[in-house]
């Protein structure tokens, strides 16, 4: 697979804020799967348990988000989890998946966890940085934690 480019990873930028923001504006509260990333900020409590592994799921919503500030490379806002309001920075290139309440519209996307190459000025054949792609969690059938939101993407039942 081709090596991604600054241009792609722009472009996938700015498709995952516009996602966001539809998300927003179409279901109000809706879920974000962050993988764990270099640049992302979870206030003093971090990722817990597996998140370091498998990523963490973050409701955006009405009563559980306040001060979103969408930015070229991450948003920025304050999340409650239990009754504490942390300040969190999710970087454009951690988002994995968005999906809302009834998952009915689920959409997944790279990701890349390093960052991306800056051509250099001289030909140079060593690469800027390492970078690594991920496009799939492995198994998601981890027992469930105490406060952590865990989906089953597997079944969906039908009323």
């Amino acid at each position: 697979m081709d090596s991604p480019n600054l241009e792609d990873i722009q472009a996938l930028r700015e498709f995952k804020k516009q996602l966001f923001s539809v998300y927003w504006e179409r279901f109000g509260t809706f879920y974000v799967h962050v993988m764990p990333h270099p640049d992302l900020k979870i206030g003093k409590r971090g990722l817990v348990g597996e998140e370091p592994e498998s990523g963490i799921i973050l409701v955006i919503g009405p009563r559980a988000a306040r001060d979103i500030k969408i930015e070229e490379e991450w948003v920025y806002a304050e999340l409650q989890f239990g009754y504490t309001w942390e300040q969190v920075f999710l970087p454009w290139d951690g988002i994995f998946r968005y999906f809302d309440k009834s998952q009915q519209t689920v959409t997944q996307m790279r990701i890349y966890l390093g960052k991306p190459d800056i051509p250099p000025k001289k030909e140079d054949t060593t690469p800027a940085g390492s970078k690594e792609e991920v496009s799939d969690l492995g198994s998601e059938t981890s027992k469930r934690k105490d406060n952590v939101i865990q989906v089953d993407f597997g079944s969906k039942t039908k009323k």
